[in-house]
């Protein structure tokens, strides 16, 4: 299980809540280790829910928690966890493996921990503003990139042909699409080679396609980045940070101002890889 920088750093917020309290971390004090996180979609909640971290704080103080549990070990914590959060981050991992992600993040989190069946973390989130928390932190996003002074970066090529798709790759990268994605982005897709130029671009190994991005493709919006996806076995390998810089560079010389990525998934990963930000919900 590999786990985004921010949820390592709410992981490290909720063992410094449990070290004052319990001792052993459980699910509420990741979802204080959230509260306090000052970054993406968390900083969000912290700003539209202020007083989560001491809504919680005092629910702490109130539940009995069983004094003789001992907890687990479970890496990346440094301290031992209860098996109600073992058993909240496997689910989280479930979820995570459902979409085809690489990394576990808040929103995986977050969506376990509302779907808890465990007694005392249903204690603890009754009466919370749930639709809110999980609009915030566990629903797709969308994300904005300014291409004002974009500038296209160093990429590594990964021995791997990027191009722009031409007519005759278009049976392949719909192939390649329905095998790894299944059939949702096929209408997309056949608006990108309804255009004269084909706002498309695929990553190669030899002849076979292990990757794509796309823009202006849904719905046939100007301005909206994706959808773009990769080959699991090829993640974390540059391939969509490379795919994704080919195509804000043509959206720039295009003109565009601005970069929409409708319902991102890996917000960290944007986030990174051009400074994307997450465009607030007004709740």
């Amino acid at each position: 299980m590999i786990f985004t920088e921010r949820l390592l750093r709410i992981i490290n917020n909720a063992e410094k809540e449990a070290e004052r309290t319990t001792k052993i971390v459980y699910p509420v004090h990741l979802l204080l280790g959230i509260s306090i996180e000052k970054t993406g979609v968390c900083c969000e909640l912290n700003n539209n829910y202020p007083n989560l971290w001491e809504i919680l704080n005092e629910r702490v103080k109130k539940i009995q928690f069983n004094k003789e549990e001992q907890g687990v070990k479970y890496a990346p914590f440094s301290m031992n966890i209860s098996l109600s959060t073992k058993q909240l981050l496997e689910n989280a991992s479930n979820r995570m493996q459902r979409f085809k992600q690489i990394f576990l993040n808040e929103g995986h989190l977050v969506d376990a921990i509302i779907k808890s069946n465990d007694p005392t973390t249903i204690e603890i989130i009754e009466g919370l503003d749930i639709s809110r928390i999980l609009e915030i932190i566990a629903c797709p996003r969308d994300m904005i990139v300014s291409l004002k002074n974009y500038s296209f970066p160093n990429i590594q090529s990964n021995n791997l042909t990027y191009r722009k798709a031409k007519q005759s790759d278009a049976l392949s990268l719909k192939n390649f699409v329905k095998k790894e994605f299944g059939n949702g982005w096929l209408d997309s897709i056949e608006n990108g080679f309804s255009t004269e130029e084909i706002p498309i671009y695929i990553a190669l190994d030899d002849n076979d396609v292990v990757g794509f991005a796309c823009f202006d493709v849904v719905r046939r919006k100007k301005g909206l980045f994706g959808p773009m996806g990769t080959t699991f076995s090829n993640r974390i390998k540059g391939i969509g940070y490379n795919l994704l810089h080919f195509c804000l560079s043509d959206m720039k010389e295009i003109g565009y101002e601005y970069a929409i990525i409708g319902e991102a998934g890996p917000l960290e990963f944007y986030e990174k890889a051009c400074k994307a930000v997450v465009i607030p919900k007004h709740l």
